[in-house]
């Protein structure tokens, strides 16, 4: 996966608040137009459907994949084995091959690509199984494969203002290789309406459990560097434009957790951009892995109002970035732009629980060493 945008423009916050005055919003017929072309590419009926091997199955090498696409029949298909490419083909919707794999866990994912008017969306789908006799016990990969499939895919939906340039998916920048004796890093979150607006006056997003997680290279262990219910954040230009920022529409709620709202009222034509307070100190010499994530779900905003939930239309992003210290601005040369370890995909906020997470590896990397996050009762 190749960096979509730059650190979207976005993370130049030294100083966490700013002031200025409010941009214009953008012109409806654009972001019709946006959203018909976004809707255009997506096959209405088309799905990844990978028959064998099955996820948690116990299989011997060569591993027998047989895969489908039901519905529209792709422009082109990939198949990855733990990362690596096994398989490309054009024009085709049954794939068959036989794959040589040493014994352990390991991961299949197969990609289906549409193509029309220049744009470009992805189908996915993955299974993680175990390579060795009948007695080897089976991959638990739970968590991890929730974790992991932030990374796979197309975004649920755009967000709204969203350059299309930016990409329509998950990314990774720097990964696991911050910048020479950059020693810091922050996880960080966004929320947006979706591309298609969001009718609903009466919803909130609620927030809780900002991470961020880095797995030592040395020793194996995971260390929480950032956990807070609590974040930081402001209302930015949807595109990030002059990093300009105002507060942003941020209510405590009983349990110490926090919602917002995002692109309405006064907030039109802004997002909400948040991130820990403080940032997380780390051995740049010594990544692993990188685990950014926090769960999200829409409450009502005023109980004695109508619940107009059903109609939201929020969408939500997980991400880390480096930092050259933990208390550092950002150098004058990267002009502002903070580098990403890497951003997840966009997925709508919805009535229940749901994580929203990045991370620098693989799905197999992460079976064998999960992070101990608890996502019990959230969904992916």
């Amino acid at each position: 996966m190749l960096s979509r945008w730059p650190g979207i423009l976005r993370r130049k916050v030294a100083s966490r608040r700013h002031s200025a005055s409010r941009g214009t919003i953008l012109d409806l017929m654009k972001q019709l137009s946006l959203a018909a072309l976004v809707l255009a590419v997506i096959p209405t009926f088309a799905s990844v459907v990978i028959v064998s091997p099955t996820s948690n199955s116990t299989v011997t090498s060569p591993v027998s994949l047989v895969a489908k696409i039901s519905g529209t029949t792709p422009t082109s298909i990939t198949v990855y084995a733990d990362g690596t490419q096994t398989l490309s083909e054009r024009g085709t919707a049954n794939v068959t091959q036989s794959i040589a794999l040493t014994t352990g866990i390991h991961s299949i994912q197969m990609n289906a690509y549409y193509q029309s008017r220049g744009k470009s969306s992805t189908v996915s789908a993955m299974v993680t199984f175990a390579v060795g006799s009948s007695t080897t016990p089976p991959p638990n990969p739970g968590e991890a494969e929730q974790i992991y499939g932030d990374m796979i895919g197309s975004n649920e939906a755009n967000p709204q203002g969203w350059p299309v340039s930016w990409g329509e998916g998950p990314s990774i920048g720097l990964g696991n290789s911050p910048p020479s004796r950059w020693t810091a890093s922050t996880t960080w979150g966004v929320v947006y309406q979706s591309v298609a607006g969001n009718p609903a006056t009466n919803t909130r997003v609620n927030i809780r459990n900002v991470q961020l997680w880095f797995l030592s290279k040395s020793t194996g262990t995971w260390a929480l560097l950032q956990n807070t219910s609590q974040p930081d954040g402001a209302a930015y230009k949807e595109d990030f434009s002059g990093d300009i920022s105002i507060p942003a529409d941020v209510r405590t709620e009983p349990d110490g957790t926090i919602s917002v709202t995002s692109g309405m009222g006064s907030y039109a034509g802004d997002n909400y951009h948040f991130y820990p307070s403080n940032r997380g100190q780390i051995n740049p010499n010594d990544i692993g892995g990188v685990v950014a994530i926090f769960e999200a779900r829409l409450i009502v905003g005023n109980t004695a109002l109508p619940d107009d939930r059903a109609t939201a239309a929020y969408v939500a992003e997980a991400g880390a970035d480096y930092w050259p210290c933990t208390t550092c601005s950002l150098p004058g040369s990267y002009g502002g732009v903070t580098p990403p370890v890497g951003g997840g995909r966009y997925k709508y906020v919805t009535v229940n629980w749901r994580s929203f997470s990045m991370t620098s590896m693989t799905l197999a990397q992460l079976t064998v060493t999960p992070p101990p996050v608890n996502l019990s009762g959230v969904l992916p």
